[in-house]
């Protein structure tokens, strides 16, 4: 909790930074997407691989299946521990071992329950031959002819994924079995080796999407810090500050923010340093920009003036008549001053003009400004009303303070009312 003092009113605050809320609402789904993504890939992963290799298995079973049937043509028998087939022995391991060879694929032809072909090996390379099937297997595929897949058989000991298919004589009895396998521990290297890849890409993917949405948020808090100091520094007095370019220059709501932001100094600055009927700066700013000129060391001449008989306008015209004479001599003030100095409605009809320029500069200014407020006609209300104006020049002396040198230009201004008006005193 904290206190900001402005005025006689203390505002009470409770810091909590946006950059840290930002942080948590961002980068908190981030990680949580993240992690969900990386699990179910894994079991995406591990699914698709669980079925493509069922059909893989399935398909060597079939294909083993078909090869000795198109081959060789009758029944299978098995005799003196010879696999026949017709009259034509073929108990020859050569075709299980160059499917082992091509596809990693261990395969074995049953004979009943019995091992009597395999390319399983044991550890320590001691063959599957002779070894029978589980029970389960044993009911599935000879007991009721169907194909049967499991993700955990044990052969010697050794984990496999495999496949069985019956194997029939040509009056459909089931004489043996085909199986199909991969090691289970060389498949969960193989998905592990998947998943791995998968992880590393998510997790790169991840780290990108928290770098680039950490720098979008802080580029974000960032902007809207400069406009929290630029609205401090209004809150402050300062109202000569500029809001970022960078700010100004963004399309979304962050910039719209900063140009409202500086709308509103620009209409607070004309609210407290202009004055609101001629847009020139009141008594107060002006006093402010002397003191920037003496302060940089600018030399510069005063100009203090006034319309004459403007009381006359407004008791004959109307108030309204004598606020549109002092708007349109403003405006000629402005015009006379572009790019030599700035002027001031010191009060009513009484104006300051600082002049950046040297005295026979400025006198030329003032004698322009003169005869423009002189020759114009100031339409009102169908009538025309004539004006003219009578200015006190003093010239800039180092070392004076403007306040005295206002004094004299006063001075000279009223030396000039008194002996007619409508002239230049200096």
């Amino acid at each position: 909790m904290g206190l900001i003092k402005g005025g006689d009113v203390y505002l009470r605050y409770k810091k909590n930074s946006i950059r840290k809320q930002l942080s948590s609402v961002v980068l908190f789904p981030i990680l949580i997407l993240g992690i969900l993504i990386v699990v179910f890939g894994i079991f995406l992963i591990y699914g698709f691989y669980s079925e493509s290799i069922h059909n893989e298995l399935a398909a060597t079973t079939h294909m083993m299946i078909d090869c000795l049937d198109l081959t060789v043509r009758g029944d299978y028998a098995y005799e003196d521990g010879m696999l026949i087939k017709g009259d034509i022995n073929i108990t020859d391991s050569t075709m299980l071992y160059r499917i082992k060879e091509e596809t990693e694929i261990d395969t074995t032809i049953f004979w009943e329950d019995t091992r009597i072909l395999t390319t399983v090996q044991s550890e320590s390379g001691v063959s599957a031959v002779g070894t029978k099937a589980s029970p389960d297997i044993i009911e599935h595929v000879l007991e009721n002819g169907e194909n049967y897949f499991s993700k955990n058989v044990k052969i010697n000991g050794e984990a496999y994924i495999g496949y069985y298919a019956p194997l029939e004589n040509s009056t459909h009895v089931v004489v043996g079995m085909i199986f199909a396998g991969k090691n289970k521990m060389g498949v969960y290297k193989s998905v592990g080796i998947l998943v791995l890849w998968f992880v590393l890409f998510s997790g790169i993917a991840v780290i990108f999407a928290v770098v680039m949405s950490k720098g979008y948020s802080n580029q974000m808090v960032s902007d809207i810090d400069l406009i929290n100091q630029y609205l401090q520094s209004i809150s402050e007095g300062d109202l000569t500050v500029d809001m970022d370019e960078r700010i100004i220059n963004r399309t979304d709501e962050i910039g719209e923010i900063g140009i409202y932001a500086e709308k509103m100094r620009s209409d607070l600055q004309k609210l407290i340093e202009m004055d609101p009927l001629t847009s020139l700066y009141n008594r107060r700013s002006c006093n402010h920009q002397l003191s920037n000129l003496m302060k940089n060391g600018i030399s510069y001449t005063i100009v203090m003036c006034d319309i004459d008989w403007f009381k006359k306008i407004n008791d004959q015209y109307g108030h309204d008549a004598g606020d549109y004479v002092l708007v349109k001599i403003s405006e000629m003030i402005r015009q006379n001053l572009e790019g030599c100095g700035f002027a001031s409605r010191w009060g009513g009809e009484e104006f300051l003009l600082i002049y950046t320029l040297d005295f026979d500069e400025t006198m030329k200014k003032v004698e322009e400004l003169q005869q423009s407020v002189r020759d114009f006609d100031y339409l009102y209300d169908t009538r025309t009303i004539k004006v003219t104006m009578t200015f006190g020049v003093k010239e800039y002396e180092s070392g004076v303070p403007y306040e005295r040198l206002i004094k004299s230009a006063d001075y000279k201004l009223y030396t000039g009312k008194r002996n007619g008006r409508n002239q230049i005193v200096s």
